[in-house]
């Protein structure tokens, strides 16, 4: 995802902040004549410090974990997060982790990283997204009932074909194959262009 495609969510909550932070110097700029200006440039310069601080913090983090210090990992993590609040950096270094902890099977860790993204509540995009790689996790943990409640919610268009596979994954584990073939089926017909159309169809001669 493009880093573009968080900056409303993003200056939203900064120039809440900012303008909590900073009202005195706002106010003494407008009795001067100057307020625009003066309010403009602040939070420009305010804002370039931030985008900076940002990419300097998770350049860090993504150097820790090419060394696989997973726990100085998630210290830097909570430092940025900390510092910098809910971005873009704090959302992918989340993802990171989590993919490196299914990869070492910690599945306990990984639901911890993709929920604490969930709990953030960023936009339906991420949000899904994020819930779909959650029901998969749930999925390997044996928790077939909290999955298919996590991905019942997935309501947008190109998630549904996977939302779908990942329902009759979850109905093959419990022995109901019934469902999972239905579930398998709407994949496919929701799945125009879907690239794992083949693994399902694979899943439907087996269910």
């Amino acid at each position: 995802m493009a880093f573009e495609e968080y900056d409303d969510f993003e200056q939203e909550q900064l120039v809440k902040d900012w303008i909590k932070n900073n009202w005195f110097t706002i106010v003494s700029g407008i009795v001067l004549g100057l307020g625009g200006v003066i309010g403009i440039n602040y939070w420009k310069a305010y804002q370039q410090e931030q985008r900076y601080q940002k990419a300097a913090q998770y350049n860090s983090f993504t150097e820790v974990m090419k060394l696989a210090e997973f726990d100085e990992a998630q210290t830097l993590l909570n430092k940025m997060e900390t510092d910098l609040g809910a971005s873009f950096y704090t959302y992918q270094a989340h993802l990171l982790l989590a993919k490196e902890y299914v990869a070492k099977n910690e599945m306990d860790k990984a639901v911890k990283e993709l929920q604490s993204i969930i709990d953030s509540k960023p936009d339906q995009l991420l949000t899904e997204f994020v819930k779909l790689r959650l029901a998969r996790v749930y999925n390997a943990q044996g928790k077939y009932d909290d999955a298919l409640n996590l991905i019942s919610g997935i309501s947008l268009e190109s998630f549904l074909s996977i939302a779908k596979e990942i329902e009759g994954d979850s109905y093959t584990a419990k022995g109901e194959k019934d469902k999972a073939a239905i579930a398998f089926k709407d994949a496919v017909e929701k799945g125009n262009g879907y690239s794992g159309k083949q693994n399902i169809d694979m899943k439907m001669e087996n269910s």
